[in-house]
């Protein structure tokens, strides 16, 4: 599985680097034994775990976030993943040169995260928490304030002593029904002109100010 990950992963390395400019080889060495490195431990997160209970933890399409963040890339800014799990796209975050920081409600899943950004040699932060601000409240259109597979627990901007609006880029990967919730989220708490990356089944969404934007 990781030969295949790994095959497809530079297919689209490929692709992308033909449309928007060649990474730096030893850059995207980095960034490839990241994304193996992270399928490795999604596999065997998936057969300890996930196949004997329920975890909304699943893997993301790293080559479709990598596409995202390239072209977002500027000197100082600051990076938030929502729910960053065992830190992939945090750390590509790093990588890539962005301040970057995950929260994560499940503990075992962050020393993981740090684990794996000692091995690379990355910067990135992770703290275990909530992505939800204190006092964030959540209704859709019907009323209805269910946060679907979002779990609750204490702030984790707390730990890191910075707030939502700080961030200049955040990224989130929703269940079926969460996107509304994280738009408005970022409408709240979140800095007007920040960009925010919402992962879906066509690849990643872009939004500023809760509309999609075009880079």
């Amino acid at each position: 599985m990781a030969t295949k990950s790994n095959y497809e992963f530079q297919k689209r390395q490929k692709k992308a680097d033909q449309q928007k400019g060649d990474l730096d080889p030893q850059l995207r060495a980095r960034l490839q034994a990241l994304c193996e490195e992270g399928w490795a431990l999604w596999c065997r997160f998936d057969a300890e775990r996930r196949r004997h209970s329920f975890h909304p933890f699943v893997p993301a399409d790293h080559q479709a976030v990598l596409e995202a963040l390239i072209p977002l890339r500027a000197p100082g800014l600051r990076f938030l993943e929502w729910g960053s799990a065992t830190g992939v796209i945090t750390i590509m975050a790093d990588i890539l040169g962005f301040e970057a920081y995950g929260i994560e409600l499940d503990p075992d899943l962050v020393d993981q995260a740090r684990e794996l950004a000692r091995k690379c040699e990355s910067r990135a932060r992770f703290t275990v928490g909530s992505f939800i601000p204190a006092g964030y409240r959540w209704k859709d259109h019907r009323g209805d304030e269910r946060l679907g597979t979002i779990g609750h627990g204490d702030s984790g901007y707390l730990d890191l002593g910075l707030s939502l609006e700080e961030f200049d880029v955040v990224y989130g990967y929703p269940w079926s029904g969460e996107e509304l919730m994280m738009l408005d989220l970022m409408k709240v708490h979140g800095r007007p002109q920040a960009t925010l990356l919402v992962h879906a089944a066509s690849g990643v969404e872009v939004y500023r100010g809760g509309r999609p934007a075009a880079y």
